[in-house]
């Protein structure tokens, strides 16, 4: 019987120890992991890099989503078209994956930092709180 294959995707740089921390628990478990800095997504070489990390998480039994500060870098199909204003919100390859994923139906399991979490408790209890927001654009 082949053992489960779980994805594991999040942004890299300020999850990179909890990624080595997920692929000891998992290989841990007898399951295989995918993370693309260990080498285990086939880049196709006539498609965009991120075309191919969703291909696999498409093909894989488990996906692991990791929430942590940062939002994670553009897809290709959106790089280079027209110009958006800095509040323009893109798709990223994180997400991406993880949409990828819940196409196919495949087994989620999200894991979200303990910093992020809070804060995103503090913002639900205050976003209907005016008084909170500065205008930067208004003269002092």
């Amino acid at each position: 019987m082949a053992r489960p294959r779980v994805f594991v995707s999040s942004t890299y740089y300020d999850l990179k120890h909890i990624r080595s921390s997920m692929d000891i628990f998992i290989r841990s478990l007898g399951f295989d992991t995918i993370l693309s800095e260990k080498g285990d997504i086939a880049y196709t070489p006539d498609a965009p890099l991120d075309e191919s990390c969703y291909r696999e998480s498409q093909n894989s039994d488990i996906y692991v989503l990791i929430i942590g500060g940062r939002y994670g870098s553009e897809i290709s199909a959106t790089k280079n078209k027209d110009s958006k204003s800095f509040f323009d919100r893109y798709e990223s390859i994180t997400k991406q994956e993880y949409k990828s994923a819940v196409d196919k139906e495949i087994p989620v399991y999200i894991l979200i930092e303990k910093p992020v979490y809070s804060e995103y408790k503090t913002f639900m209890r205050n976003r209907d709180n005016q008084g909170l927001f500065i205008l930067l654009d208004q003269d002092q």
